[in-house]
C-alpha cells in the first residue's frame, strides 16, 4: 500500500449525506509531500463529505501542533495550531481545479484528500509564530534572547542626539519672490 492511499476516500458508490473522516498527519506526511513550508508537525484532521445528487462539499478542519522557531526568542517550540477549510467539489466532463471549485468527472471513483489536507494546514498556519508558552514545563523560551530584549529599547537608542531628523529643525527655507 502506498503511504498517500490511506488518504483516499471512495465516492462512488458512497450513499448521499453526510461521512465523516479522521486521519493524522506528522513529519512523515509533509517529507512525503515535500512540503517546503511545514517540515514537522502533528496534526489530527477531521474531513467530512457531505455527498449530493450533484456535488460534494468537504470540510477539513484540523487541530495540532506545527514544530517551527519563535519569533519572539528564536527558540525551538511546538506552535499550537487548528483551522477549518471548505471546498466544493462538483462533477463535470474533465477534472479542472480552478481555485474555487474542484471539478472531478462522473465516473471518478475515489478521492485522495491528501493535498486538500495540506493545502488547509498551510492556508491556516499563522503568519506571527508566538504562542503563549507559560504553562509548558519546561517552557522552550530562550531565555538569554529574551533577556537580551528586555534591556534593548527604542526609546533608549532613538534620542534627540540620535535622530537624523534632529539635525534638519534649524534649517528655514527662504521663498522665492
Amino acid at each position: 500500500m502506498a503511504y498517500f492511499d490511506q488518504f483516499t476516500i471512495p465516492v462512488k458508490g458512497l450513499h448521499l449525506g453526510i461521512h465523516e473522516y479522521a486521519f493524522e498527519i506528522d513529519k512523515e506526511f509533509f517529507t512525503r509531500k515535500e512540503c517546503t513550508l511545514i517540515k514537522s508537525g502533528h496534526f489530527k484532521v477531521n474531513v467530512t463529505l457531505d455527498k449530493n445528487i450533484d456535488l460534494i462539499i468537504l470540510e477539513v478542519e484540523f487541530r495540532g501542533h506545527w514544530n517551527t522557531s519563535c519569533d519572539r526568542c528564536t527558540a525551538d517550540i511546538p506552535l499550537p495550531v487548528h483551522g477549518k477549510s471548505d471546498y466544493l467539489i462538483k462533477y463535470a466532463a474533465q477534472e479542472i481545479d480552478d481555485g474555487d471549485i474542484l471539478y472531478i468527472m462522473k465516473e471518478t471513483t475515489e478521492l485522495n484528500v491528501s493535498d486538500l489536507i495540506l493545502d488547509s494546514v498551510s492556508v491556516g498556519l499563522p503568519i506571527k509564530k508566538v504562542f503563549d508558552c507559560e504553562s509548558l514545563n519546561p517552557r522552550p523560551c530562550d531565555v538569554e534572547t529574551l533577556e537580551k530584549l528586555q534591556q534593548w529599547s527604542f526609546n533608549e537608542q532613538l534620542t534627540p542626539a540620535n535622530d537624523v531628523w534632529a539635525s534638519l529643525q534649524g534649517l528655514h527655507l527662504e521663498e522665492e519672490e
